[in-house]
């Protein structure tokens, strides 16, 4: 059986997940040429040290090695092949030359102890070469590249006509003569020039160089082009060889795009080739990007004039293939101008971490982002940022210490070298902040990595105020409450700054009023400082994590303030409740009646005050008895409480809301099962309401009323008379 095994082995061809190999697929060639081919492969160690191979496949199934980095060369190309490896790009370079029309062929490039192992096909052509007249000049160009064409002619020409033309069947179409005159096709393009007197040549120079302007072009003299033919140019188009560009699948990849300083101030783009040689176009420095890259690709220029780059980040195996870069005034494709063929492979082995494409977060929560580089280059640069367009994205902290002034107190970047990771932290969130957001680094370009945040309207898992005012010297205790959820977690509070976020004492008190429905208690977990200063003005964090992995955080604000000179000041405490007393509503000051107020412009003195007060006496007075009537009355349904050395009478009725006096309500107790990571947690909610004393019972006398009254009748008679400006002397 084992023997039958090894033959079947042996007869059929290996069959394997899709090779990681990559190289071009056709390579052309001429007689008496050469070719260079280059090959990549995934950048593990293995690889990088493993044998590299370069064989001719044979019509039975074999390869035929031709050239391997294992210092072999077959007899057959002994002084005309070689293969060199290069490590720091993870490639090798296949180089042939003196190429014979028996060269023609299909090989393989691959990596393995035996040419058996990972590979990749590739198509050999050896042609002719071009059929031209040993007398014609040829001319390779490119398109958007400029031409110049030397024309001699004989010193007994000087005074006569001189003109380049295009060949065009039995006719020749003018490009240009010495009596400026411009064929239609190249207005704007092309220019006649001799350099001096002596001189026996003219040049015609052609710039912007089309693909419809390849052909043959006829230098000559006279004005019959039939017989004044001085020299015959063959301008041919070199078509752009592919620049093969190899990336793995989940990271990210840039691809560099040279077109030349003639095209530095013309908008750029990126398509795809079809096909049917149709090219979609994926970005443009106009902003554009097609949906299938959005948020993902990035399109920058670069120092070198007419050069850009585009990153791709989070690859897909269907980013893969022929793409066109150029420049053009719309920038839409076209071969006008000029053109870069690359070639994406994108290799399904990758060796990029996971990470996740959705990252969703409560408004006014946070999310936590983890983004992997080498750790092996750990003193590279990391930094975070926010895709605005395909030509922006937002730096909004690095691990330098620099944070988007917009961004203080709400992102933190956490690196932890050991894991080749750093953490960012976002809070605040608001509908605004959704979007894409960006890990980068100036290492390993595979580890960088963008995400998408999503801003849902879920309840955050924990509350605490936004804003606190502290005192100078003051006490002060800051309440942060976790949700159920975080009942097994670690809670902290920390001070931020640009530099990251100091952890700081932290204290777990009782339950919590802010999540009511959890069948545990969810904590209060305070921030107290004894004595505030200044130094603690500033952004502090309260959050949850479980070992390195950080869930959520919320941010509060501490501003500190001079001390307040009154005498009974109280420790200030910021403490997140719901059902909090609303603030007391200071007394309204007794207005000015009218009639007093035009009484006193028309005379002074004490005349004004007893006119005044006489008939707001005998008011008072008859509204005191009046109120007594009703006391009398209504005495049997009140409670008279007494505090300090005052008394006064309130009705049953008056207490029926408790909170309009300052008393919280009891919240009492619920249970909610919630689920985190797996485990069931049950946590209970408990409060422990404030006990209100009953008031006692007191008897009411008439005599007590009548006293009450009066003496209610004098107090407000004393203010309204010390409310009155006086005009008059001072003795009045």
């Amino acid at each position: 059986m084992a023997l039958l095994l090894a033959c079947l082995l042996t007869v059929l061809p290996v069959v394997s997940m899709k090779s990681p190999i990559f190289g071009p697929k056709q390579v052309t060639g001429v007689q008496g040429g050469s070719v260079s081919i280059q090959c990549f492969y995934p950048s593990t160690s293995v690889n990088r040290h493993d044998r590299k191979y370069f064989c001719l496949q044979k019509p039975k199934g074999s390869c035929e090695t031709i050239v391997s980095s294992n210092a072999f060369v077959s007899d057959k190309y002994t002084g005309r092949a070689n293969l060199t490896n290069f490590p720091g790009n993870s490639s090798f370079l296949i180089q042939i030359s003196q190429l014979v029309n028996e060269d023609t062929g299909l090989y393989k490039c691959g990596v393995g102890l035996n040419n058996r192992g990972l590979s990749f096909d590739i198509n050999l052509e050896v042609g002719q070469g071009s059929n031209i007249p040993n007398n014609t000049e040829v001319i390779i160009t490119e398109v958007g590249k400029t031409v110049s064409i030397k024309c001699p002619f004989l010193e007994e020409n000087i005074q006569d006509r001189k003109f380049l033309c295009k060949k065009d069947g039995e006719s020749c179409s003018l490009v240009i003569d010495s009596h400026e005159n411009v064929g239609s096709d190249y207005t704007g393009r092309v220019r006649f020039s001799i350099s001096g007197t002596t001189s026996k040549a003219f040049m015609v120079i052609i710039s912007q160089f089309k693909r419809q302007d390849v052909g043959s072009y006829i230098c000559g003299i006279g004005e019959d082009s039939a017989t004044g033919i001085q020299k015959t140019v063959n301008i041919e188009l070199l078509e752009p060889e592919p620049e093969l560009i190899y990336a793995e699948q989940r990271g990210s990849v840039t691809m560099n795009c040279d077109l030349g300083s003639t095209v530095t101030s013309m908008p750029k783009f990126l398509c795809r080739m079809r096909a049917d040689k149709t090219c979609d176009l994926v970005v443009n420095s106009l902003k554009f990007t097609n949906n299938a890259t959005h948020g993902r690709i990035l399109l920058t220029p670069t120092t070198q004039p007419g050069s850009f780059s585009i990153t791709i980040m989070r690859v897909r195996k269907e980013d893969a293939g022929l793409y066109h870069c150029g420049a053009q005034i719309d920038g839409q494709p076209s071969e006008e101008g000029p053109i870069r063929a690359l070639q994406l492979f994108v290799s399904e082995e990758t060796t990029v971490p996971q990470s996740p494409l959705l990252v969703k977060g409560p408004s006014g929560g946070s999310v936590s982002v983890t983004c992997h580089y080498n750790p092996k280059k750990n003193n590279t640069l990391k930094y975070w940022c926010k895709w605005k367009s395909s030509s922006h994205c937002t730096k909004l902290i690095d691990n330098l210490g620099n944070v988007e002034d917009s961004y203080e107190g709400r992102v933190a970047l956490f690196d932890q070298p050991e894991d080749g990771t750093f953490t960012v932290l976002f809070n605040q969130l608001t509908p605004q902040d959704a979007g894409f957001y960006w890990c980068l680094s100036n290492g390993e370009h595979n580890r960088k990595s963008s995400m998408k945040i999503e801003v849902t309207d879920d309840e955050p898992l924990l509350k605490a105020p936004k804003t606190v005012t502290a005192q100078l010297g003051q006490s002060l205790n800051i309440s942060c409450h976790f949700a159920c959820k975080l009942y097994s977690h670690e809670k902290y509070w920390c001070k931020w700054s640009n530099q990251g976020c100091e952890n700081l004492p932290t204290q777990e008190e009782g339950s919590s009023q802010a999540f009511v429905d959890c069948n545990k208690n969810s904590k209060i977990v305070s921030l107290n400082f004894n004595s505030v200063t200044r130094d603690h003005q500033g952004w502090y964090w309260c959050g949850a994590k479980k070992g390195q992995n950080h869930g959520q955080t919320t941010a509060v604000f501490v501003s500190v303030e001079e001390e307040v000179s009154r005498k009974d000041i109280e420790p200030a405490n910021a403490v997140l409740n719901e059902d909090a007393v609303e603030p007391k509503v200071r007394a309204k000051e007794p207005e000015v009646p009218t009639d007093l107020a035009s009484t006193e412009e028309q005379g002074g003195g004490s005349s004004v005050l007893v006119s005044t007060l006489v008939p707001v006496a005998l008011v008072l007075t008859v509204g005191a008895v009046a109120l007594g009537v009703i006391k009398v009355r209504r005495g049997r349904f009140s409670d008279r409480i007494s505090i300090g050395s005052y008394r006064t009478d309130l009705s049953m009725s008056e207490l029926e809301n408790p909170r309009k006096f300052g008393a919280n309500d009891n919240m009492g107790s619920s249970i909610q099962e919630s689920t985190l990571e797996g485990e069931i947690e049950f946590i209970t909610q408990t409060e422990n309401p404030e006990e209100i004393q009953e008031p006692k019972q007191v008897k009411r006398s008439s005599k007590e009323e009548a006293d009450m009254a009066y003496t209610a009748f004098l107090l407000q008679s004393n203010n309204m008379a010390n409310e009155i400006p006086l005009d008059g002397p001072s003795d009045a």
